[in-house]
C-alpha cells in the first residue's frame, strides 16, 4: 500500500472518529504528511501522530504509519488524537494546570515534566475509547510494541494497561524481563487511579506522577524509559507556539493537595505523604509575594517554558510581575486641567430684528432668496463651543526610580518588592492614561532607564525587572536625565532605596555640582510632587531626613519589603487627593 492510497483510507475514516467523541466535534481534518520529512517540517518527530494545541491540529506521518504496519487502525489512532484535542489536555489552559500539578511531585527532575504529562493524558484517552467507546486500542499497542526496547516504566505502563482492560499478562507486556510484583502493585494502582479520576483528571496528575517517580528518578533509568516511549509521544509539546498562559502565577492549591503518593495512602500512612521521597516543601517551590500565594519566578519561567519553549524570558518575567501586580492596581492621582475652548460654526440661524445686523450672514441669506427681506429671508451664522465640559482629568506621570545595588536581588531568580511595587505603580499610571519613565540605578557601576516617558507597558516593566547588582545606592544624578530642566507636564518622583542613599548624597560628583543640589532642583523641576521610600527607620539619619523634607520631598518610611506593596495602593490617596493638586494649580 502506497501512503497517498492510505491517506485516502484514513480520510474516510475521519469522520467516523470524530462522531467517536460526539456528533458536534468540530476540528479540522489532520495535516496527512506522505513522508516523514514532510511530517518533520511540520515539527513531528518520534512519533507517527502528534496534536498542536496552538493552532487546534493533528498531524499525523503516513510512512510511518506504514512503517508501524498500524495503516488499519485508523479509527483508533484519529479517535486518540481528536481525544487530546477534547479530552485531556484539551486546551492551551488545561494544559499548562496539568503540567503546574505534575511538575510538584518532580522535583529535582522537572525536566521529565512533560513526558510524564503525555503518558497520563494518554492512559485517560484510551481507556475512554476501549471502555466506552468500543475500539481496540490494544490491537495498536501489540503493533507498536513489536519493536520497542524495554524497561522497566515501559513495562509498568503495559502491564496497567492489562490491569485497565482485563487482558492475560504478557498480551503487551510480552516477554519483557522487568515484570515483578512491586510493578504488578504499582500498575495495579495506576489502573485504579485512571479509572477514579477519569472525570476529574487534573486532581490524579499529583498521585499519577509519584507512581512513575521512582521509575524515572535516575538519568539512565530515564533514558531507557523515554527511548521506549518516545513513538507514543504525541503531546509532548502540543504547547508549543502558544501564547503566554495567564492564572499560573499563583501556587495551586489542588497541587500541594494531590502530591500524594497513592502507595503511602494504599497503606494508610500520613502526614509525609505529602512529598515524595527527595521532594521540596511549599516554602522552597513557592509561597512568596503578598500573602504567600505565588511562585518564585525562576520556578514560573521554568514551568512556562517547559509548556512552550519558544517563549521570550524577558516577556515571561515582564508578565509575572504584571500579574501579580494586576489586583493591586489602584486609581493614578489626576489634576484639574482648564481646557482651551474655541467656537466653531455649526449652522445657520434665522436673523429677527432684534439681533445685532453685524451677525447677518449675506452669502447664506443669499442661498436662501436673492431678495433681502429682513426677518424672513436673512439668516445668521450659528457657533459653538469645541469642549462642552469645563475641565478634564489629566494624570500625573511618574517617574520611578530603583535602587538595583548589589544588596538587591535579582527579580528573575527571586521575588522582588521593590519591582512589584514599582510595576503597580507604573501599571496604574499608564492605565489612568499617564506616562512612565522608569530607572534602576546601582551606582557607581551602571543604570538602565527608559527612553524618556514612555506608555509602553512593556518598556517600563522590562527596565523594572532588569538587573545590575553594582555600585552601593541610587544613583542621584540620574533625576538630571528628565527633570535637568522644568518639565511641561507634572510629574511624581519616587525613588525607592534604602540608608545607603544618604552616603550617595553625600558623595563626590564629577561636575563638582552636589547631589544635594540635584535632588533639590530635580524636584523642583519636576513640578514638586516627589517621594522617597526608604527601607530604614525614623529614628535613623534624621538631619537628612529634615534637610530633605524642606525640600519639598515627603519620606515613606518601610522596615521590611513587604510594606511597599503598602506604599504603592495607598500612596495616591495618601499624598495626591485630586483636591490638593486642583489648589496647587500648574508649574
Amino acid at each position: 500500500m502506497t501512503a497517498e492510497i492510505l491517506k485516502q483510507n484514513w480520510q474516510s475514516k475521519w469522520d467516523k472518529a470524530r462522531t467517536t467523541w460526539s456528533p458536534f466535534v468540530k476540528l479540522r481534518e489532520p495535516v496527512w504528511c506522505l513522508s516523514s520529512s514532510e511530517a518533520r517540517k511540520e515539527g513531528l518527530t518520534g512519533s507517527f501522530a502528534m496534536i498542536r494545541l496552538s493552532d487546534h491540529r493533528i498531524v499525523i506521518d503516513l510512512e510511518e504509519v506504514l512503517k508501524l504496519d498500524v495503516g488499519g487502525c485508523a479509527l483508533q489512532v484519529l479517535a486518540h488524537e481528536i481525544g487530546h484535542h477534547i479530552y485531556t489536555p484539551a486546551n492551551l489552559h488545561d494544559n499548562a494546570i496539568l503540567l503546574s500539578r505534575i511538575q510538584w511531585g518532580l522535583a529535582g527532575i522537572e525536566n521529565r515534566t512533560a513526558f510524564v504529562a503525555n503518558i497520563y493524558s494518554d492512559f485517560l484517552i484510551n481507556d475512554m475509547l476501549q471502555r466506552s467507546k468500543g475500539l481496540d486500542m490494544a490491537v495498536v499497542y501489540q503493533k507498536v510494541n513489536k519493536g520497542i526496547e524495554f524497561s522497566k516504566l515501559w513495562t509498568l505502563l503495559m502491564r496497567t494497561y492489562e490491569y485497565l482492560w482485563r487482558l492475560s499478562r504478557g498480551m503487551l507486556t510480552g516477554s519483557s524481563h522487568f515484570q515483578s510484583p512491586s510493578i504488578d502493585a504499582d500498575a495495579s494502582l495506576l489502573a485504579s487511579l485512571i479509572r477514579s479520576y477519569s472525570r476529574n483528571w487534573l486532581d490524579g496528575a499529583g498521585r499519577f506522577t509519584a507512581l512513575l517517580f521512582p521509575y524515572i528518578l535516575e538519568d539512565e533509568e530515564y533514558q531507557k524509559a523515554r527511548l521506549s516511549m518516545l513513538i507514543y509521544l504525541d503531546a509532548e509539546a502540543a504547547g508549543l507556539n502558544g501564547s503566554i498562559i495567564a492564572g499560573i502565577t499563583e501556587i495551586d492549591d489542588e497541587a500541594v493537595k494531590g502530591n500524594v503518593d497513592p502507595r503511602r495512602e494504599a497503606l494508610g500512612i500520613r502526614g509525609e505523604d505529602k512529598i515524595p521521597a527527595n521532594g521540596i516543601g511549599i516554602s522552597e517551590r513557592g509561597g512568596t509575594g503578598p500573602q504567600q500565594r505565588y511562585l518564585e519566578p525562576g520556578v514560573y519561567i521554568d514551568l512556562l517554558r517547559k509548556i512552550n519553549p519558544v517563549l521570550d524570558e524577558q516577556e515571561l518575567l515582564n508578565n509575572y510581575y504584571r500579574e501579580i501586580a494586576l489586583p493591586h492596581l489602584v486609581d493614578f492621582p489626576v489634576e484639574q486641567i482648564n481646557p482651551v475652548s474655541y467656537n466653531l460654526p455649526e449652522g445657520t440661524g434665522n436673523w429677527d430684528f432684534g439681533d445685532s445686523p453685524d451677525e447677518i450672514d449675506w452669502l447664506e441669506s443669499a442661498v436662501q432668496s436673492p431678495e433681502f427681506i429682513p426677518g424672513y429671508s436673512t439668516v445668521k451664522r450659528v457657533y459653538g463651543p469645541d469642549n462642552d465640559s469645563s475641565s478634564v482629568s489629566s494624570p500625573l506621570n511618574v517617574y520611578i526610580g530603583v535602587d538595583c545595588s548589589g544588596s538587591m536581588g535579582n527579580p528573575r531568580f527571586t521575588f522582588s518588592w521593590p519591582v512589584l511595587a514599582a510595576a503597580i505603580i507604573g501599571l496604574s499610571a499608564l492605565r489612568a492614561g499617564a506616562k512612565v519613565m522608569a530607572c534602576l540605578s546601582g551606582e557607581p557601576g551602571s543604570f538602565l532607564e527608559s527612553e524618556g516617558y514612555s506608555t509602553s507597558e512593556k518598556e517600563v516593566l522590562t527596565v523594572l525587572t532588569s538587573y545590575l547588582g553594582t555600585g552601593y545606592a541610587y544613583g542621584i544624578p540620574r533625576l538630571k536625565t528628565p527633570f535637568g530642566f522644568p518639565v511641561k507636564d507634572k510629574s511624581h518622583v519616587i525613588v525607592v532605596t534604602d540608608d545607603d542613599i544618604f552616603s550617595m548624597l553625600s558623595a563626590e560628583t564629577k561636575t563638582g555640582e552636589s547631589n544635594w543640589d540635584i535632588i533639590e532642583q530635580s524636584l523642583k523641576n519636576a513640578g514638586g510632587h516627589g517621594t522617597l521610600v526608604l527601607h530604614s527607620r525614623p529614628d535613623w539619619h534624621r538631619n537628612e531626613v529634615k534637610r530633605l523634607v524642606q525640600m519639598g520631598w515627603e519620606i515613606y518610611y518601610v522596615t521590611n519589603e513587604k510594606e511597599l506593596l503598602d506604599f504603592a495602593r495607598s500612596f495616591s490617596a495618601a499624598n495626591y487627593h485630586s483636591k490638593q493638586i486642583k489648589n496647587q494649580g500648574h508649574g
